[in-house]
């Protein structure tokens, strides 16, 4: 081909401009991102700021945990400072009982304390600045009833406890807590504990009050008010059972309107066939007759 004949060459369009980084459409969307953020966290800071607390303070709150936290909370049972006897449900499982009696009634077997019923309460306070408490008192959650029925159960002994023990009658108008005095002729009532007294919780230190509930005739139930002092205010703390349940405790019913009755496994006394055993259960009735004969064992 004569160089008359070639074909122009085609020139090759210039590269477009490289676009600034400023310009881009991510830059645009991660600038919005970032400032939503940065707008989020500005709000967050300053509501932080409108209501700052120390530290720990903020730490123990959003862990959920006040300036005082109950630890523990525990029944004590047979054979230290619990009942003086239990009643079971009338519904409760005799096989279970005739075989072996619960460690624990109340706790295992859904029985409630005759009596008395005695719980330990380990308290912990979490503030750098000791917590006071300053007052302590059952609240009933209904009026006292007559006593239950059921099938009853004997303590056999009961231990003596070394800890001070705050004692309160929940059949009575207006039951205080009131330190233990077995010498005295009411039955444990002795002076109010915290018309003279508080306890002094420092931070991390464990505190066991052991409180002995009485009632003479009726079945209570109730939870426990603390008051305590924290924070530069007095504040209340509601303690129920476990299970959030109230507490229970009965006054004795006649014998004979008890369903069954265990009998106390001391006494050595043998079934009606002469058969030996540490599980005799006779009826209520059986029961009152036994005693007005002024006998230990039924047959």
């Amino acid at each position: 081909m004569s160089p008359r004949n070639k074909l122009p060459r085609r020139r090759r369009a210039p590269a477009p401009a490289p676009v600034a980084w400023w310009k881009r459409p991510v830059t645009w969307l991660l600038t919005i991102v970032v400032g939503a953020v940065a707008t989020w966290l500005g709000a967050v800071v300053l509501g932080m700021i409108n209501q700052w607390k120390p530290a720990n303070e903020l730490a123990e709150e959003l862990a959920g945990r006040g300036p005082l936290v109950v630890l523990d909370l525990k029944h004590v049972p047979y054979p230290d400072e619990g009942a003086l006897d239990y009643v079971y449900p009338a519904g409760a499982d005799l096989a279970r009982l005739d075989a072996e009696r619960p460690d624990d009634p109340a706790v295992e077997a859904g029985a409630v304390d005759i009596e008395r019923s005695t719980w330990e309460i380990t308290l912990v306070g979490t503030r750098d600045e000791a917590v006071e408490a300053v007052d302590l008192r059952p609240v009933l959650v209904e009026p006292c009833r007559p006593p239950l029925t059921g099938i009853r159960e004997p303590n056999e002994s009961q231990g003596a406890s070394e800890k001070v023990v705050l004692v309160t009658h929940v059949d009575r108008p207006n039951p205080r807590m009131l330190v233990e005095d077995l010498g005295g002729e009411d039955a444990g009532a002795g002076a109010p504990f915290f018309a003279t007294h508080k306890i002094t919780l420092p931070k991390g230190e464990k505190n066991v009050i052991q409180v002995r509930a009485r009632s003479a005739k009726q079945h209570c139930r109730w939870r426990l008010e603390l008051d305590y002092l924290a924070d530069g205010r007095r504040q209340t703390m509601v303690i129920s059972a476990p299970g959030a349940k109230p507490f229970e405790v009965t006054g004795r019913a006649d014998d004979a309107a008890h369903t069954w009755i265990y009998l106390n496994s001391l006494n050595g006394c043998r079934a009606k066939d002469g058969s030996k055993t540490d599980r005799l259960r006779i009826t209520g009735a059986e029961y009152a007759q036994m005693v007005r004969d002024g006998r230990t064992c039924p047959y």
